[in-house]
């Protein structure tokens, strides 16, 4: 019997995640994250593969390997106020998930967090990336739920968020730019949060030079501290986006022109 024929997968749950039985026995899950696919039997290591059916078969495999998913030990309890070192803060809590922690997905994500501002929702967890569900909670009546960046952002250069609709059971439609605008009031040119975050060219530069110091030398924890005044909440949240891709732009530009130089 074919690998295709022995496997089901069941409902996807809110983080992406496909079950899978083959031959009626639990054999893992399939979960889909920036273009791939990727196969997880617990214990065993994550496969990455092309689609959902190969990631599959690849769950077929090991159960014909004899391999089946093994429970975890039980993690040893961890207080709440410590996560991973870092204290579990509100801007901790904006650090992305399953993203490497680069200027690039930083930068990125400020810009949706800046979006989000705009199109009236709260972030409840970091930024995924675009096409992966991201919790959000609804401002327009409070609605808590998962959304896909990539369908709030608009596509092709339309910045139309889909569908209009936000999501079931939210406010009518024409009561949406109303609403939107009440909280439009609410945003700010400048920063007045303490600490500051970056809204002009300059601190952005200063703000992504010391995140990139931290990362070239290995010091994670401290280029993830950094990284909290790119991605917490801020009244200004727009022009830090806007400041932050500027100076991603500009950091980009001079690296470009000192390897064009060296190569000639």
């Amino acid at each position: 019997m074919e690998a295709q024929q022995r496997y089901a997968l069941g409902k996807r749950d809110d983080e992406g995640f496909y079950p899978v039985t083959v031959d009626q026995t639990p054999a893992g899950t399939v979960h889909r994250r920036h273009g791939s696919w990727y196969a997880t039997m617990p214990g065993h290591p994550v496969q990455r593969a092309d689609n959902r059916d190969q990631a599959a078969a690849h769950l077929v495999a090991l159960i014909d390997q004899g391999k089946r998913p093994t429970i975890p030990a039980p993690a040893p309890s961890t207080p709440a106020s410590m996560i991973h070192g870092l204290r579990a803060t509100a801007s901790y809590s904006h650090l992305m998930p399953q993203l490497r922690l680069s200027l690039s997905n930083l930068v990125r994500a400020a810009e949706a967090m800046a979006r989000l501002d705009q199109l009236g929702w709260t972030p409840l967890e970091g930024y995924p990336g675009a096409d992966q569900p991201w919790l959000l909670e609804c401002r327009l009546c409070g609605w808590k739920g998962r959304r896909f960046w990539s369908h709030l952002r608009g596509r092709n250069g339309d910045n139309t968020p889909r569908p209009i609709t936000r999501h079931p059971g939210c406010k009518p439609v024409t009561e949406h730019a109303a609403a939107l605008i009440a909280l439009a009031a609410e945003r700010t040119r400048e920063c007045h949060c303490t600490p500051h975050h970056p809204t002009w060219l300059s601190e952005g530069l200063d703000a992504l030079s010391a995140i990139q110091t931290a990362l070239d030398g290995k010091a994670t924890l401290s280029a993830a501290i950094y990284a909290r005044s790119i991605l917490e909440p801020c009244p200004a949240s727009t022009r830090r986006a806007l400041a932050l891709r500027g100076a991603y732009n500009r950091r980009a530009r001079a690296l470009r022109d000192i390897k064009e130089g060296k190569s000639k």
